[in-house]
């Protein structure tokens, strides 16, 4: 059973290192759905997908800079101070019963987003007037489900016009969140924590220097559109699945 739940955990980390290294999310939005259908607890999804996130959003940052200052002030206050309240209290009440719904209610809305251009161009005005609206939302989503990254890259997309903006803005907010989350882990539930986790930031970063160089400008944005969507639509309809009783993950994870 061990080696099974290092498989899972490896590939999960594998392939979504690299749809982090491509659209700057990826590891805590798709492994998050993926490891609770495989029957991890979130707090066992959050130690084995924080160190590989950091990882790559480390050196997403490094490559692509840091955001104006006024920006990080700005995330700090209305965003990464939510997360950290919304995380705190998940962790100690225990709000696993009701994940996997939040997280399929989630992908569903996103999907939603994704496919009508009137509902893009409602939240490009929205983001773009209430950016102190959408940001504590952003904060308190992630801080419960893992899954703010997606409401995170809508509102780079539509906040800012340059592509390397919104890259760096979602990596820099990216690696904010998961050090909150790994901090917070650490302290309140520190057993969870271990040594196999280094050797999967490790795999990351190989797998965010192979795809940065040979992927990245390979693929054509609408190409990614269309993938991205797609897979986040059959997420959804996992999680929906396994709520309705149709298959479990593995037993003892």
């Amino acid at each position: 059973m061990e080696n099974w739940i290092q498989m899972i955990e490896f590939t999960t980390i594998f392939v979504f290192s690299i749809l982090q290294s491509i659209f700057g999310i990826g590891i805590l939005f798709f492994g998050t759905p993926t490891l609770i259908l495989m029957g991890f607890t979130f707090v066992e999804t959050l130690s084995v997908l924080l160190p590989a996130s950091i990882a790559v959003s480390l050196f997403q940052v490094a490559k692509g800079g840091l955001p104006e200052r006024r920006l990080i002030g700005t995330y700090a206050g209305w965003c990464l101070a939510p997360l950290a309240i919304t995380l705190i209290a998940s962790l100690l009440f225990g709000w696993d019963v009701e994940l996997n719904l939040f997280v399929a209610v989630a992908l569903s809305v996103y999907v939603a987003i994704r496919m009508s251009r009137r509902m893009e161009s409602v939240l490009r005005s929205s983001v773009r007037r209430l950016p102190k609206v959408w940001l504590p939302v952003i904060g308190v989503v992630h801080g419960a489900s893992n899954l703010g990254g997606g409401l995170l890259a809508i509102f780079a997309t539509n906040a800012f016009d340059d592509k390397a903006t919104v890259r760096s803005n979602i990596a820099f907010c990216y690696l904010c969140f998961a050090a909150i989350q790994l901090l917070t882990l650490t302290v309140l539930k520190s057993q969870v924590m271990h040594a196999a986790q280094l050797g999967y930031a490790a795999l990351a970063v190989a797998v965010f220097i192979v795809t940065d160089r040979q992927v990245f400008g390979a693929i054509s944005t609408p190409v990614f559109d269309r993938v991205l969507t797609i897979m986040i639509g059959c997420y959804a309809a996992l999680i929906f699945l396994k709520l309705f009783g149709a298959f479990s993950g593995p037993a003892g994870i």
